[in-house]
């Protein structure tokens, strides 16, 4: 047992390092192909005139003028000593400012996250018992209509309507974590939207069960049976996979941040890619990918370990 352990978190890790090499080998890459690079944009901004000799000195003190190999080597090594370098449009340290857009990011996400378990609890659970009733049929409708909207979309709508023209709120000017709840808001729809459907079916096949059979027999009302039992196991079933939601929120919260004007680290892996920040760009692709993939192993090993729960449960 305990080899397999092993073998699975070593396995586990040798993923993540591969996966944060490429993500950010790819972003060298694309950085690379771009038509105007850190140094021309760097010069565009700092000088009204320059002239290419001035270009060429720039690029050989940025390192730009070195093959894309020796690059990523340097960078992966002053990376292994937590140096991010500097931020080409301000100056400052590019670990001090990812963290602090991370810290906007997470509490987004994570307060997207909860309106997220909520919504699915209450939407799902209502599905399962309007089930036979033409109320099922709307919510159902309301859900598909819910997933097919982008939050990007969403985030527009939402600002337009009442930001705008009803002035019923006044994004600019709150605090606090009333100034993510609207983005919370637009990121968590899709995922209420798709997982309390399937939330809807985990219940009915749990109630369909031969523990859910017992308890009727033994006079447990249906109320009691999806409350004590069935629901417990139905959420239980969701979680690795709503881990994997948390991860996507993460990765769409990009545009939705920059809609709403939270310097988060979408909004600034949109920010540095427009001012060809290169510096910034890669940190923050390399902090976002490692989030995601934890996420994803998390949700690896929840699976995991409710396979064999259900397993032995089987078994016994």
């Amino acid at each position: 047992m305990k080899r397999l352990v092993h073998s699975f978190t070593a396995r586990k890790i040798m993923e993540l390092l591969l996966t944060l090499l490429i993500v950010t080998f790819l972003s060298f890459l694309l950085v690379k192909l771009s038509p105007v690079d850190a140094a021309e944009a760097y010069a565009r901004r700092t000088f009204m005139l320059y002239t290419p000799e001035q270009l060429d000195e720039l690029r050989d003190e940025m390192g730009l003028n070195q093959p894309l190999l020796v690059q990523y080597g340097t960078w992966v090594g002053d990376v292994l000593h937590l140096d991010f370098g500097t931020s080409l449009v301000n100056g400052r340290s590019v670990l001090g400012e990812v963290s602090r857009a991370m810290g906007v990011t997470l509490s987004i996400v994570l307060m997207a996250a909860v309106i997220e378990a909520a919504g699915i609890l209450l939407v799902g659970s209502l599905c399962y018992w309007c089930r036979r009733k033409w109320a099922h049929l709307l919510l159902v409708f309301v859900c598909i209509v819910g997933v097919s909207i982008p939050p990007f979309f969403l985030a527009s709508s939402f600002l337009d309507v009442f930001a705008v023209r009803f002035g019923w709120i006044s994004v600019a000017s709150s605090t606090g974590l009333m100034r993510y709840l609207p983005a919370a808001i637009c990121l968590a729809v899709g995922g209420i939207a798709l997982y309390s459907q399937l939330l809807s079916k985990n219940i009915e096949r749990e109630m369909n069960e031969d523990y859910a059979v017992y308890a009727r027999c033994r006079g447990l009302s249906d109320m009691r049976i999806l409350w004590t039992h069935a629901l417990p196991h139905a959420l239980a079933g969701l979680a690795p996979s709503f881990l994997q939601m948390v991860g996507i929120s993460l990765a769409g919260s990009a545009i939705v941040e920059k809609i709403f004007s939270l310097p988060g680290l979408g909004y600034s892996i949109v920010d540095s890619v427009l001012y060809r920040d290169t510096p910034m760009i890669h940190a923050t692709i390399l902090f976002l990918a490692f989030f995601l993939v934890i996420c994803n192993t998390v949700s690896d090993i929840l699976q995991r370990i409710f396979q064999r729960g259900h397993a032995e449960g089987v078994v016994q």
